[in-house]
């Protein structure tokens, strides 16, 4: 499998890059800022690419669709500290095929790459019903209006 790594602290970007090295896969690029993931797509048009959700300007959901539109075959895995059942909503509503947290072991982040890449939807099964389930009105005042027609 041919990867894309990003993330913005430079130790876990090369961490990521060997231990996913390390088990067989090809890292093509290590970025740094989404531009560069999108950038790094462009340039390799990989399998997969594992974009961190949080950067210092702020997320990187933007750039999912940059990716997709750039390189329709290669899946965005999306990498996360945080595990907000919004942003989850938001990433596959823009195109990711995948949310992995990063308190997971790298047997299980691969397995995320993995399905993925043969066109499954990664994300937990937990967090993917959170992030489609409709919101109770004490969260989100504004709920109850799209009942109305």
């Amino acid at each position: 499998m041919r990867i894309v790594v990003c993330d913005d602290h430079l130790l876990l970007l090369e961490a990521l890059g060997l231990a996913l090295g390390a088990r067989g896969h090809d890292v093509v690029a290590l970025a740094g800022t989404p531009q560069e993931a999108v950038s790094a797509v462009a340039m390799h048009r990989p399998d997969v690419c594992l974009l961190d959700v949080n950067f210092p300007g702020g997320t990187s959901v933007s750039a999912i669709h940059e990716i997709r539109e750039i390189s329709p075959e290669t899946k965005v895995v999306m990498l996360s500290a945080e595990a907000d059942h919004s942003i989850v909503g938001r990433a596959i509503a823009e195109g990711a095929s995948g949310y992995v947290g990063k308190e997971k072991p790298i047997v299980e982040i691969v397995e995320m790459l993995d399905r993925a890449v043969r066109g499954q939807l990664a994300v937990e099964p937990s967090l993917l019903q959170r992030a489609l389930r409709p919101q109770k009105s004490t969260d989100d005042p504004l709920w109850a209006l799209q009942f109305l027609t």
